[in-house]
């Protein structure tokens, strides 16, 4: 970059806004930022198979993406992925707190049904555990009768 004689280069001049002097981002910073997007996804993803986990991935792509985020900012460069990788996590964050909350609230039911369903051997014992156990649960998150024979299926 040509500078103009007798004019002092200002950051806001730079094509990137660093000021002269000082190195852009190190590939940390890029590697912090890629690590919260795959964090991020991984959580958004374990969401479906084993949610405890995805706790734990998501709020730690909270953490790389703001500290990648931080550090561009400090190098006044880019975190390639930080920002993506936060919002994954904190979407996969909020579905296993769902997930969790949900459990939490329905374990009697829930377990109660599956011990009803493992122990039934016939078609017959199984729609006696869904009769049983189906209306407990509607109940209890307050669903219209005849929700969970519809929908029931999907737990």
């Amino acid at each position: 970059m040509s500078e103009q004689q007798g004019r002092e280069v200002r950051p806001e001049d730079r094509p990137d806004g660093r000021p002269a002097g000082q190195p852009p981002a190190g590939p940390r910073t890029r590697q912090t930022g890629l690590r919260a997007l795959w964090l991020g996804g991984t959580a958004l993803l374990t969401v479906f198979f084993f949610y405890p986990l995805s706790l734990v991935l998501g709020v730690a792509a909270l953490v790389a993406g703001v500290k990648a985020r931080r550090e561009a900012r400090q190098a006044r460069d880019v975190a390639p992925g930080a920002v993506q990788g936060m919002v994954l996590g904190a979407v996969g964050l909020g579905l296993s707190l769902a997930a969790v909350t949900t459990t939490a609230v329905l374990w009697t039911e829930w377990s109660g049904y599956q011990k009803c369903v493992s122990t039934a051997n016939t078609h017959l014992d199984k729609q006696s555990c869904r009769d049983e156990y189906y209306p407990k649960i509607e109940k209890k998150l307050d669903l219209p009768a005849g929700t969970m024979d519809k929908y029931g299926i999907l737990l």
